[in-house]
């Protein structure tokens, strides 16, 4: 009986140590929980630790200058998810989703990206963004003047499938036999259809001299064929149209339309300027309609051909400071009569110009209002490819005015007849982003040699513009051969352009 008790009061005793134990590990383990010290799957730690160095942090999740999880001296963890700038909120409600989702989770880069974005969202400022290396990459040509492709100008319609808008004048695909409205259903046997445009764009896309097979279908043509196109580079000029105005019964008159303000803009500009004095221009108009911006010094440039001297434009930053971007000496064409024609497409670089020529009473500005994009981003090229824009100051008119959100309103305000759109297809297809055979988020086609439908101004360096978000088109210039698109032979007259002609004469009357 004695042996019994005793054999009784130990396992009693170990039973009451067992308890004790496991209490003390489920507090333990509640603590660390809440710290956000969980062992998370290897994928999830290791995004975990990118995205907090993207926010200044460590690799435990830790903002920088904050603590992170660690043991006290009694070897209990202390919650410092107040230090870690909330993301221990973040990988909890991660570490649930991963555990018990039901259906198939995002890839690595999708999750990474799509906290980044949700992330900026909440700054409401549409011009601090993230690009991932896809649309990264697309965009980039565009402000590099060249590329290698088949040069076309490309839209997404509501069916998911690659429009080829314009094929590039002299270009691979025009030489190919490509026309406007056909359809892109594969490239290289891969279908596209359903495809983002940028990921076409890219696939279309190669190094020059190789060949792509595009699989087309043409309205009047009842199955689809293949169109063997090779490659070549495909440079994007700013000036798209540089001629006096015969055909409009004004010869006097030079009119020259920029597309885009990238490095070689003031050049093709200078250029563009003896062209048409050579041929009689005594007045200028200046089309800036649908051009999203782009480089802050191709601006400067710009206006320096047609200001003698004084500010182009302010930079304020956050604190009020103001910075003066100055004109630069040597202009073309500081006497020559000038009208400057903008719409609500005219964005960033474009509305720099244009609230510079109206502030110093250089010229006269017709059109509508402009889109409004008057802030500066730092750019910064991220590990993977990846870029990340963040907006740091805002543009000023040399009066002072501000651009973003106001745009510069004309001294002439002529509204254009509304056009019709080929069905199915969106007005000026983009993606984001204008290029000639590469696709993109906005409503803009984009010369890159493959099409797309992105902005235009989209690697700028730090210091310079962005004007991603513009909402423009990729019309051909104004008085373009209606024979060379169809869609142009019932399109309405344009009455911004007939306008600027009237002032043109006008001013040179009053010579």
């Amino acid at each position: 009986m004695r042996d019994m008790l005793r054999l009784l009061t130990l396992f009693l005793l170990a039973s009451a140590a067992l308890l004790i134990a496991f209490g003390t590990g489920f507090s333990t383990a509640n603590r660390l929980v809440g710290a956000g010290v969980v062992e998370l799957p290897d994928v999830l730690e290791s995004r975990r630790g990118q995205l907090a160095g993207l926010v200044g942090g460590d690799a435990s999740g830790g903002a920088s200058g904050g603590a992170a999880d660690s043991e006290t001296p009694g070897g209990e963890a202390e919650d410092s998810q107040a230090d870690d700038g909330g993301f221990g909120v973040f990988w909890d409600a991660w570490r649930v989703v991963h555990a018990d989702y039901a259906g198939e989770l995002p890839a690595d880069e999708s999750l990474t990206y799509g906290a980044i974005r949700g992330s900026l969202r909440v700054l409401d400022d549409p011009y601090t963004i993230f690009t991932d290396p896809v649309l990264n990459e697309v965009r980039r040509v565009e402000l590099e003047g060249e590329f290698e492709g088949i040069g076309a100008f490309v839209a997404q319609n509501a069916e998911g499938q690659l429009v080829i808008q314009t094929p590039m004048r002299g270009q691979p695909a025009e030489r190919a036999g490509i026309l406007a409205g056909d359809i892109v259903l594969a490239v290289d046997g891969v279908e596209i259809t359903g495809m983002d445009v940028n990921e076409s764009v890219l696939l279309i896309r190669g190094e020059k001299g190789t060949e792509v097979v595009l699989t087309i279908a043409r309205e009047d043509i009842v199955a689809p064929f293949d169109v063997a196109v090779v490659r070549d580079r495909i440079d994007i000029p700013s000036v798209s149209s540089a001629r006096v105005l015969e055909a409009e019964g004004a010869p006097e008159i030079g009119y020259i339309e920029l597309t885009v303000f990238a490095s070689e803009t003031r050049s093709e500009l200078v250029e563009a300027i003896a062209e048409v004095k050579a041929a009689g221009a005594r007045a200028i108009i200046l089309d800036l309609r649908n051009n999203p911006g782009g480089f802050l010094n191709a601006a400067v440039g710009v206006a320096s051909e047609f200001i003698d001297d004084g500010v182009v434009t302010f930079r304020e930053d956050a604190r009020g400071t103001r910075r003066a971007e100055r004109v630069v000496g040597g202009g073309t064409a500081l006497d020559i009569p000038l009208i400057v024609l903008i719409n609500r497409g005219s964005a960033s670089a474009s509305e720099i110009v244009a609230g510079a020529v109206r502030d110093h009473g250089r010229g006269v500005i017709v059109g509508e209002r402009s889109f409004g994009k008057g802030s500066v981003q730092n750019v910064h090229d991220l590990s993977d490819g990846s870029q990340l824009r963040v907006t740091v100051e805002i543009w000023l008119t040399p009066n002072g005015e501000t651009i973003q959100g106001s745009g510069v309103t004309p001294d002439i305000v002529v509204t254009p007849e509304p056009r019709q759109v080929a069905d199915g297809a969106t007005d000026g297809g983009d993606g984001g982003d204008e290029d000639s055979l590469g696709g993109s988020e906005s409503d803009e086609g984009t010369p890159s040699g493959e099409a797309t439908a992105e902005s235009a101004s989209d690697s700028p360096t730090p210091g310079d513009d962005s004007a991603d978000d513009a909402d423009d088109g990729d019309d051909p210039p104004d008085g373009a051969d209606p024979d060379d698109d169809p869609s142009e032979a019932d399109a309405p007259p344009d009455v911004q352009l007939l306008r600027a002609i009237q002032e043109a004469l006008a001013l040179l009357a009053a010579r």
